[in-house]
């Protein structure tokens, strides 16, 4: 087991009696993570081999007999880290470290010190709180834990960082009748993931009437984020292709429908012999309207014209009736 020079620092332990934290090469034996006394031990052949033997037996229950914990936290968030043990035991000792870096622990008898400042650790309890994180905190972990009366166990742990992508955007371009490209894009995830379709399968829709004709997933170098692109061609030559859909790390976009029925383009001859009916119709209602007009200013003169006729005959009338009486 890899014991760092940081946790050794943390606790107060400057003197150890074993090697340690390196492979060690004594008397011609290779011993790996593992505790080899001097070498005075190890003069003879047959003390050599039963070393040898010893030291891969231990190596290889080590790595493979421990499991492996694995730990998701999200990008800007905490994650808790839960190393395996006895909750009930009595821990004498418990540290957690990345790769020789002591990161944060308890001694019963000792205080450590420089843990992570964005860690917490319960005394007596072999659980880590970790906050803010970022990038590099993900990796490979180990949890060093003693009880009481007895030997030190080292669990790994790796720590995933993750980013949860943008619900994807959908774009689309139907140049003609024939066929549109369909473009769906996600950002701000992590790790790089690519963008999948989701078109069921149809009389219309089989794999020679759309294809995938680019996929990107580019990073932010301030960010270090991912944007996660893809883009499709749907041939519309069979009609409309519906409940579409895309999808990125499991994060689905709405559905939509392409090569829907759009409206025939405008015929520039149409719309010219339009507008010349409609300046044609203009006209004549014009015409009527000012023959209606200069109608009823005739009939009105002549009216007038009637009504003073008449005017006059009554007063000659009534002029011949006057000189008769008199």
């Amino acid at each position: 087991m890899k014991y760092g020079k940081g946790w050794r620092e943390a606790f107060g332990f400057y003197k150890v009696n074993f090697l340690l934290s390196k492979p060690a090469v004594c008397c011609g034996v290779v011993a790996s993570r593992g505790m080899v006394p001097s070498c005075k031990y190890f003069r003879n052949p047959m003390s050599w081999l039963l070393a040898l033997v010893l030291t891969m037996t231990w190596a290889f229950s080590f790595t493979e007999g421990v499991a492996i914990t694995r730990v998701r936290g999200e990008l800007g968030g905490n994650v808790t880290i839960r190393c395996p043990g006895d909750n009930r035991a009595e821990i004498k000792l418990f540290y957690f470290q990345k790769g020789t870096e002591f990161v944060n622990g308890f001694y019963r008898s000792k205080n450590i010190t420089k843990p992570w400042e964005n860690t917490r650790v319960e005394k007596y309890e072999t659980v880590v709180h970790m906050y803010r994180l970022n990038f590099s905190h993900g990796g490979d972990y180990e949890c060093h834990i003693q009880e009481v009366d007895k030997n030190l166990s080292t669990f790994p742990v790796q720590l995933y960082i993750t980013a949860n992508y943008s619900k994807p955007t959908v774009t689309s371009a139907c140049p003609d009748e024939f066929g549109c490209t369909v473009t769906c894009t996600s950002h701000g995830g992590y790790p790089s993931t690519r963008m999948m379709w989701d078109v069921p399968v149809s009389g219309n829709t089989s794999s020679e009437m759309w294809k995938v004709v680019n996929s990107s997933e580019e990073r932010s170098p301030g960010t270090m984020v991912f944007t996660s692109s893809s883009t499709a061609y749907f041939n519309c030559s069979k009609g409309e292709i519906k409940i579409i859909g895309c999808s990125v790390a499991g994060i689905p976009s709405d559905r939509f429908s392409v090569c829907t029925q759009q409206k025939p383009p405008s015929n520039p001859y149409v719309i010219a012999a339009t507008a010349l009916c409609a300046i044609i119709v203009l006209i004549i209602v014009i015409m009527v309207l000012r023959w209606h007009c200069r109608r009823k200013t005739r009939e009105t003169e002549a009216a007038s014209w009637n009504l003073n006729v008449y005017r006059e005959e009554v007063i000659v009338l009534n002029s011949g009736v006057t000189k008769e009486a008199s």
